[in-house]
């Protein structure tokens, strides 16, 4: 075994080691090391200055030398995406042949559901137009949860509209203005929306209590419902389309909530569907009178005078 020549821990016993100048020297850098460690554990000012003193001197030196090794570093970056881009680009291409079978696919099902439509004679519901408008002011109170839009009956605005925001529904129109149209919030106290709940269109009433998460009521009787079901709107009564989404199911502590999909305190831009619903044409409106063509109004304007002047004789 080779022994170095300064090796004074392997040449000499140990008790004369710490015996001599070398053990006081060690002794009095091991007791300053633990000061330091104490005196850093429980903050004292004077190693915080210190090493912020420390780091003061020494940042130039660092700076100077990470200067040319910046260059290193952006190689290295680039060798690293270059190296894992090849396993990136096979992934691809599987995940495109993937999709492309099933875009065939869907075309197929896709011609088929238009072939069984015809034979079937089903009513296509009506497609809808939208304007986007943007979240000028909303309303947060213990009683209210509403939003002010920056469009009104303008741009064709009507009450009961649905409003979406780009994750999905977020209430409908409650009144209108010129310029501006405030929205009811589906987290209102006032918010009554019929949903369909999960794969099996369980049918409910999404109702809104000032919370973040709206309620589910009026559930059937072992109703099959599970944690994670998506909702979206059924359609029933006429004021939402059918299919909208809303958010997923959440457990509240054996009570079942919806955790929308929108961020209710995040709005910004908005889209409000043109959605006319078919239930207005039960409304037993009745039909308006042809308007008079001019011959008809003047001769009913000469037969009034006429009237009225065998009256003043």
């Amino acid at each position: 075994m080779i022994i170095l020549k300064d090796d004074v821990f392997s040449r000499r016993p140990l008790k004369k080691v710490l015996g001599g100048r070398r053990g006081v020297t060690l002794f009095v850098l091991l007791f300053l090391s633990l000061g330091f460690l104490a005196m850093s554990r429980i903050g004292h000012p004077a190693v915080q200055n210190s090493r912020q003193a420390l780091a003061e001197f020494v940042s130039p030196a660092l700076q100077a030398i990470a200067l040319p090794l910046a260059p290193l570093r952006r190689l290295g970056r680039q060798i690293a995406t270059y190296a894992s881009a090849g396993d990136e680009i096979n992934r691809l291409r599987d995940e495109v042949q993937k999709l492309k079978g099933w875009e065939s696919r869907a075309h197929e099902l896709e011609r088929r559901l238009a072939d069984l439509g015809i034979l079937a004679r089903v009513v296509e519901d009506p497609g809808f137009e939208f304007v986007t408008g943007r979240v000028i002011a909303d309303a947060k109170g213990p009683f209210a949860r509403s939003v002010l839009l920056n469009a009104g009956r303008e741009q064709r605005l009507k009450a009961g509209y649905p409003v979406v925001s780009g994750d999905g529904l977020i209430g409908r129109v409650l009144d209108t203005g010129t310029r501006a149209a405030r929205v009811l919030l589906l987290s209102d106290l006032n918010s009554r929306i019929p949903v369909l709940i999960g794969e099996r269109g369980t049918r409910g009433v999404l109702i809104g209590d000032n919370g973040p998460q709206p309620a589910l009521a009026h559930l059937p009787e072992n109703a099959a419902i599970a944690i994670g079901d998506e909702v979206v709107t059924s359609g029933v009564g006429g004021l939402f389309p059918r299919g909208l989404r809303i958010g997923a199911v959440v457990d509240d502590g054996g009570a079942f909530r919806v955790a929308l999909h929108a961020r209710l305190d995040e709005l910004d831009h908005v889209s409000v569907l043109f959605f006319e619903s078919p239930a207005l044409d039960l409304a037993g409106e009745e039909p308006r009178k042809p308007s008079a063509s001019p011959a008809e109004k003047r001769a009913g304007q000469r037969r009034a005078a006429v009237s009225a002047s065998g009256d003043a004789k």
